[in-house]
């Protein structure tokens, strides 16, 4: 029993170890926290990854995006000058999309004897953007690719949102969509 202290030896020594106590642990909250916003936020430090990720919504205006969006898909039909009934085709990158699949959404996409459209080919997605008449009034955005979805837009305000789980489904749930969304009448869902 001489190698265990006893209460009348010298706490100081080599052999005392530490007794766990609340203030060693680590996963203890002891509640001896700093104040992590005692800085006022214009003063802060801002690490660069953060600054320029909270930079990119800095002074988004949604409702003028959304105006953009629908001008720069008028712009688009404006410039293709579709007829009647018809898909016209512009490419805005140097690599087209493959044949195949051009080939495939045309044969799926069917467009109403009074609506126009164009397909804008981007290489990696298709946009199909289409109007019925007047020309404007109601517009229709279809996006094939890896994220494909449906948009449409009635005098301006955006009424539909639909995302496709591939571009399968968005082909074939899109002729409909289309119909649907340019038909001239008030009560669209």
């Amino acid at each position: 029993m001489a190698d265990q202290p006893t209460s009348d030896s010298d706490p100081s020594g080599p052999e005392q170890e530490e007794q766990p106590t609340v203030e060693n642990r680590w996963w203890v909250d002891s509640g001896t926290r700093k104040n992590r916003h005692s800085t006022p936020p214009a003063t802060r430090e801002v690490e660069p990854i953060v600054g320029s990720l909270f930079a990119v919504g800095a002074d988004f205006d949604e409702s003028r995006a959304q105006k953009t969006l629908t001008n720069s898909n008028l712009n688009f039909i404006e410039e293709a000058n579709p007829s009647e009934g018809t898909w016209e085709y512009m490419l805005v990158s140097e690599t087209p999309s493959s044949p195949q699949r051009l080939a495939r959404i045309k044969r799926f996409l069917r467009i109403p004897k009074w609506a126009r459209g164009v397909l804008v080919d981007s290489g990696t997605s298709v946009r199909a953007i289409a109007t019925g008449s007047p020309i404007g009034d109601r517009v229709i955005e279809l996006t094939i690719g890896s994220q494909s979805s449906f948009d449409a837009w009635r005098r301006g305000e955006w009424v539909r949102e639909k995302t496709f789980r591939s571009r399968d489904r968005a082909l074939r749930e899109a002729s409909g969509l289309i119909h649907r969304y340019l038909k001239n009448r008030d009560d669209i869902e």
